[in-house]
């Protein structure tokens, strides 16, 4: 895919996200997202490296709109979970080529649970904004 710009995510920029970051070493690549400026819309394509953090699996750091927003995500690669949480709390078993339709007052986040790369289409609002620092409450932990 074309892109305008590329979001790297590591684990310095993670550590606050993951329950138990201690005792890993080095500056792992969590993520990438590569994004395309359409108009008023921007196209993402976020890929997940398989992995975990102390039996956390590796995620995006996750977030909510600032601006009320719906945005959609559709699997392309992959095996995963997105979690919603809002008023209530929702880990859905992501199929792929399927819409997901993120409603515009969620926070949400993608989990890589497979041992290959997760690749995730986004299409979103432009105008939207980013709150990264929205609080989840949920985990999504490796069986042992």
């Amino acid at each position: 895919m074309k892109y305008d710009r590329k979001v790297v995510r590591k684990l310095k920029d993670m550590k606050d996200r993951y329950k138990d970051s201690s005792g890993i070493r080095g500056n792992l690549i969590i993520y990438n997202v590569y994004i395309r400026n359409l108009d008023n819309f921007e196209l993402g394509l976020t890929v997940i490296n398989p992995g975990n953090i102390n039996g956390e699996y590796f995620m995006t750091k996750g977030h909510r709109h600032k601006k009320k927003s719906e945005e959609i995500y559709i699997l392309r690669k992959g095996k995963g979970k997105l979690l919603l949480e809002g008023k209530k709390s929702q880990i859905v078993d992501m199929k792929n080529g399927e819409i997901y339709i993120i409603p515009g007052n969620s926070g949400h986040r993608l989990i890589n649970t497979g041992n290959k790369k997760m690749e995730v289409l986004t299409v979103y609002n432009r105008n939207a904004g980013h709150d990264y620092n929205f609080k989840f409450r949920r985990r999504v932990l490796k069986k042992r």
